[in-house]
């Protein structure tokens, strides 16, 4: 009897257990617009490389996987104008299966040689961000 319970028990959490969805883009208010996603087998977020809203690319790296409502810091790099570079970092909130939020900060060192004066109020952008993973 206790083997056939054991048994059941076992089939029953096979039954029950649901296998991960992956993440393959991500869409959003954020600078890579349209990005496609790195998740390891459980489906938490690795990375994104994709377009950003300022026709450039951008790449960012989450410190520890971004599972779903759970919140991890990242750093990030890219370009705008296809030619200006920039840096940052920030921290992301997964909120469900599919969206996202964030804040963060992002560093662009050529804005004071390229605006003069005003590029250093260009300099350092504080931004919100959020977004939507496709499965």
């Amino acid at each position: 009897m206790k083997k056939l319970l054991a048994v059941l028990l076992v089939v029953a959490g096979f039954a029950l257990a649901q296998e991960a969805k992956v993440p393959k883009f991500s869409i959003g208010l954020d600078m890579p617009v349209f990005s496609w996603v790195s998740a390891n087998d459980d489906g938490a977020v690795t990375s994104l490389f994709g377009f950003n809203f300022a026709l450039g690319v951008s790449y960012r790296s989450y410190f520890s996987p971004l599972e779903i409502e759970k919140g991890s810091g990242y750093w990030e790099a890219g370009t705008v104008v296809l030619i200006d570079p920039y840096v940052g970092a920030g921290y992301d909130y997964r909120i469900s299966e599919q969206l996202y939020a964030g804040a963060g900060l992002d560093v662009f060192p050529l804005h004071p040689l390229l605006y003069g004066g005003y590029g250093l109020f260009l300099t350092f952008v504080p931004n919100l961000h959020i977004g939507m993973y496709l499965f």
